[in-house]
């Protein structure tokens, strides 16, 4: 059974982007990831993946990762993943994607080179 994909966007700073992704990851859905990460490369430089719903990840999934990653490099960008789940994790090390992509243990880690804007001082 497939319980589909979800991909939302969670925050933006400045040029970068965090979205959640939660749900099956496979040859069903890899595509709705591929086309909304794509979508908002468009506007911003660098794209933050929280994969901490991701139930399921399949062999298509992670080439859908690839393509994005590939994308984000041939456009000036960065494509980031965060806590990743224990098997999406096994199969990146597996395959070997784990050594191309940067991989943070969680969303707050990832942001941390990407802080909010200050705010300005009022006079």
């Amino acid at each position: 059974m497939n319980s589909g994909l979800r991909v939302e966007v969670a925050d933006t700073r400045e040029r970068t982007t965090a979205l959640t992704v939660a749900g099956d990851l496979d040859l069903n859905t890899a595509d709705v990831l591929r086309r909304t990460v794509e979508g908002v490369l468009r506007d911003h430089r660098t794209a933050i993946l929280d994969l901490t719903g991701v139930t399921f990840c399949d062999s298509s999934g992670l080439n859908a990762l690839l393509r994005l990653r590939r994308h984000t490099q041939e456009t000036g960008g960065r494509l980031v993943l965060a806590a990743p789940p224990a098997q999406m994790l096994r199969l990146l090390t597996i395959t070997g994607a784990g050594t191309i992509f940067t991989v943070y243990g969680s969303l707050a880690e990832a942001w941390e080179p990407h802080p909010p804007a200050a705010t300005p001082p009022t006079a």
